[in-house]
């Protein structure tokens, strides 16, 4: 510390200013929305400086939404954004060894179109990265719609959701009524917390999965498959059995474990559940998704303690959430995913003894 004071009495504002530069490369991610307030303050000056402002807000607002989505699931929206203005076409790419995507987009002199469109011309690119190819031309579109939603509602930014569904969403959904549908599967998924924590998920596994492999018909039908069993889990009616157990193909390997009819639970406890669990190794799937809301979740808990004990599945991830069910009542949540194990050919649940039993 003695040093530094020393450095700085004797080359004064100079040290100083080079301090504050070596902060700012140091540390430009955080402190990209206070330089954005200072820019902001000089819009009136021209062009230009409202450029600068606008840029920066928008780098930062989006920067700190990918972190978060990343955080709650790695991998899903791994790079931050670089904007830059242009009189061309929008476009992006991904910088190679940065783990930046340097959005190129035009100034529609509007601050929520810039909001909008620099985040649709993001998300091709900066979600769900390794999939991509592996996604239909309707998909891809309507995850981007989605994603970009979820931004300006963080954000509060109501003018921007509302020319991106007026004069952005509209339009094309019009024309292609298959993206209309899947834009309405994801937001009912979105809205019961299911579109970041299993489908943008299992989407990402299939990406790392299928490495880099020629995209087929196949690839593409098989990502499809799992949204529509995702909108069958989301539209089930609490108690009603689905017809389809679960949703596997070549890459994904899943199904759901619905905890929550009060007399199975009164008369049988964990049971049911467990040997649910054991007719989905059986199938060979690879992951159980353990869903649960309000006075079921710790029953929800129980059956993956009983599950990880008696070497049936692994616990991978558990979270609890709020969330709308499929009548709009916000309720609280539990999803628990398990990695089904590996075992000996399956023998029925009436030739094994269950913990719970």
């Amino acid at each position: 510390m003695a040093d530094v004071l020393i450095w700085l009495s004797q080359y004064g504002g100079w040290g100083l200013l080079a301090i504050a530069v070596i902060l700012i490369v140091l540390f430009y991610d955080k402190l990209e929305r206070p330089i954005a307030r200072v820019y902001d303050l000089f819009r009136w000056a021209g062009a230009h400086w409202r450029r600068r402002a606008i840029k920066a807000d928008i780098q930062s607002n989006v920067n700190s939404f990918s972190q978060s989505v990343d955080k709650e699931v790695p991998n899903i929206m791994p790079y931050n954004m670089k904007l830059k203005f242009v009189s061309e076409i929008d476009r992006a790419e991904l910088l190679k060894d940065k783990s930046l995507v340097l959005v190129r987009i035009r100034d529609r002199r509007h601050d929520d179109k810039n909001f909008v469109h620099a985040m649709l011309t993001f998300c091709p690119v900066g979600v769900l990265p390794a999939s991509r190819a592996y996604l239909d031309a309707s998909l891809s579109d309507a995850i981007d719609f989605t994603v970009t939603r979820k931004f300006l509602n963080a954000i509060q930014y109501q003018g921007a959701l509302n020319y991106l569904y007026k004069e952005v969403i509209e339009p094309e959904t019009i024309e292609n009524p298959d993206l209309d549908k899947l834009c309405t599967i994801l937001d009912r998924l979105d809205e019961q917390g299911l579109f970041t924590k299993v489908v943008l998920r299992e989407l990402r596994d299939f990406g790392a999965k299928v490495g880099s492999r020629y995209p087929t018909e196949a690839h593409k039908n098989e990502t499809r498959q799992l949204v529509e069993y995702m909108d069958a889990v989301a539209t089930r009616i609490p108690g009603e059995m689905m017809g389809q157990v679960g949703c596997q193909g070549a890459c994904i390997s899943m199904g759901f474990l619905f905890v929550g009819i009060f007399e199975t639970i009164a008369s049988q406890g964990a049971v049911p559940y467990l040997r649910h669990i054991q007719r989905l190794k059986a199938m060979q799937l690879e992951t159980v998704y353990i869903a649960a809301r309000d006075n079921n979740i710790s029953m929800a808990e129980r059956v993956s303690y009983l599950a990880e004990r008696g070497n049936l599945a692994k616990r991978l991830k558990s979270k609890r959430y709020y969330a709308s069910d499929i009548l709009g009542r916000r309720r609280e949540n539990i999803l628990i995913e398990m990695q089904l194990i590996v075992a000996a050919p399956f023998a029925p649940p009436e030739q094994g003894m269950l913990l719970e039993e």
